[in-house]
C-alpha cells in the first residue's frame, strides 16, 4: 500500500526541493523506486551519521537546506492539487544532491487532503520524536502535524542535536525541552552545532530557533503554516520577526527539568508501540490504537 501511494504522490508533485520519480517496478513481488542519485546522501548522515566527522555542513549550507526543505513542504501544503501532508518529515528524509541542495523524500505516509478538509484522522504513523501531540495520541494529521515535524527538524539542524536525547538510561529529554531555556535566556553560543567552530551568523541562528520552536508548539492553533514559515527564515518581514521575538513562549526562561523532559508521543505510550531496531537510528513507529484511516 505504501509502495502504491508513493508512486501515486511521485507523480503528482514536481518541485525542485521534492525528489522526483524517475521510474518503478511493480513486477510479482517486485517493487522498485528509481530516483536521481544523491551523492551527499541524508541530513542525518552529516548530523548524526556516517559523514557527521566530516563536518561539512557550514552555516550557509544549513540555512540553504532549511530553506530548500520548507519550499518542499510549502509545495505539498500549498500548490499541490490537492494538498499533501507528508506525515514523515524527519533527516533521514532530506536528501542532499551534490550541490547539498535538499530533497524531500519519501511519501510511503503521505496522504491527500480533500478541499475543505481540516485534517484526516488516520493510523498514527512516524517517527518517535518528530510527532505532532494531536496527531501522536488522537490520529488528527494536518499540515500542522507536517509543521510540528518540520520545527524539530529545524532544531536538530541547527544544533546538531537529536530530537530525543538519552540523558541517562531511564531519563530522556527531548531537543525542545533543552533549546527553549536556552533561546530565552539568547545563550546562542550554547545553541549552535559545536561543529560550527563558532562561525554562524547570529542573527540567522536567533531566527531559525525561534522559527523551530514556535513550529513545535504543543498548541497547533499556535503554530505558522509553511508559507509564514518560509517567510520567517528568510527575514523578509521585519514586523512579523518582531512579532514572533515578542512571542509568549520565549518572555521568560523555562527551567529545564530533566525528569520531565520526555517527549509528547512518549507520555502517550498506549498509542504507540516502539518498533525494537537497533540498526535504526531512530526508532519507527506504528501504534494499533488508532482511529481507522
Amino acid at each position: 500500500m505504501e509502495f502504491a501511494v508513493e508512486v501515486e504522490i511521485l507523480a503528482r508533485v514536481r518541485h525542485k526541493n521534492l525528489l522526483s520519480l524517475r521510474g518503478y517496478c511493480a513486477e510479482g513481488q517486485e517493487r522498485l523506486i528509481v530516483y536521481d542519485y544523491m551523492p551527499n546522501l541524508s541530513l542525518l548522515s552529516h548530523l548524526h551519521g556516517q559523514h557527521s566527522a566530516e563536518c561539512l555542513l557550514d552555516w550557509n549550507r544549513r540555512m540553504n537546506i532549511a530553506i530548500g526543505s520548507a519550499e518542499g513542504i510549502a509545495y505539498l501544503h500549498h500548490h499541490a492539487t490537492p494538498h499533501i501532508i507528508h506525515r514523515d518529515i524527519k533527516a533521514s528524509n532530506v536528501l542532499l544532491d551534490a550541490d547539498f541542495q535538499a530533497q524531500v523524500a519519501d511519501f510511503g505516509f503521505a496522504k491527500l487532503i480533500p478541499d475543505g478538509a481540516t485534517h484526516v484522522t488516520t493510523r498514527v504513523k512516524g517517527t518517535l520524536g518528530y510527532l505532532a501531540p494531536e496527531y501522536a495520541m488522537l490520529g488528527k494529521a494536518s499540515e500542522s502535524c507536517d509543521v510540528y515535524s518540520f520545527g524539530i527538524l529545524l532544531l536538530e539542524l541547527a544544533s546538531g542535536k537529536k530530537p530525543i536525547e538519552k540523558l541517562s538510561p531511564a531519563v530522556k529529554r527531548t531537543v525542545t525541552d533543552w533549546a527553549l531555556p536556552l533561546v530565552c535566556e539568547s545563550k546562542f553560543s550554547e545553541l549552535a552545532d559545536p561543529r560550527l567552530n563558532g562561525e554562524y551568523v547570529e542573527e540567522e541562528l536567533n531566527r531559525v530557533f525561534r522559527v523551530a520552536l514556535i513550529c513545535a508548539h504543543s498548541r497547533p492553533e499556535k503554530r505558522p503554516n509553511m508559507l509564514e514559515v518560509l517567510e520567517l527564515l528568510k527575514g523578509e518581514s521585519k514586523e512579523k520577526l518582531s512579532e514572533l521575538e515578542n512571542d509568549e513562549m520565549f518572555k521568560s526562561p523555562q527551567p529545564m527539568d530533566y525528569n520531565d523532559g520526555t517527549s509528547q508521543a512518549e507520555d502517550s505510550s498506549e498509542f504507540i508501540s516502539e518498533e525494537k531496531d537497533s540498526k535504526r537510528e531512530l526508532e519507527e513507529i506504528e501504534p494499533e490504537k488508532a482511529q481507522g484511516s
